[in-house]
């Protein structure tokens, strides 16, 4: 089974510079609106296509929209004999939470939540 962490622990991660991948596995249009700078976007769509766009010698910390998409591909990346942990709660936990770490553009839709 798959590692997890809260949005918080990663807010704190990336708050002390921690030296990581972070994976971004929600659609274009998505991240178009809210997203985690230094992120790399490669949605599930893609995932298995672009797996070498992941630097493996970091901790992979994935995360989507609230839990399910990045779930589902750290167990994926588990078959694959990789190693990924999960951010519970994802972008909306770091948005209902107002962190610093996301960034909100002009194009945010609120109802992106609903």
């Amino acid at each position: 089974m798959y590692k997890e962490i809260s949005s918080k622990e990663l807010e704190i991660l990336t708050h002390n510079h921690a030296d990581i991948e972070l994976i971004d596995v929600r659609e274009k249009k998505e991240w178009d609106q809210i997203r985690i700078p230094g992120a790399k976007l490669i949605p599930l769509s893609s995932i298995e296509f672009r797996i070498w766009d992941i630097d493996f010698n970091k901790p992979i910390y994935i995360f989507c929209r609230s839990w399910s998409r990045s779930g589902q591909v750290c167990q994926w990346l588990e078959w694959e004999w990789k190693t990924a942990t999960n951010v519970a709660g994802s972008i909306e936990a770091l948005y209902r939470d107002q962190s610093d770490i996301i960034e909100i553009t002009a194009e945010f839709d609120p109802s992106y939540f609903n």
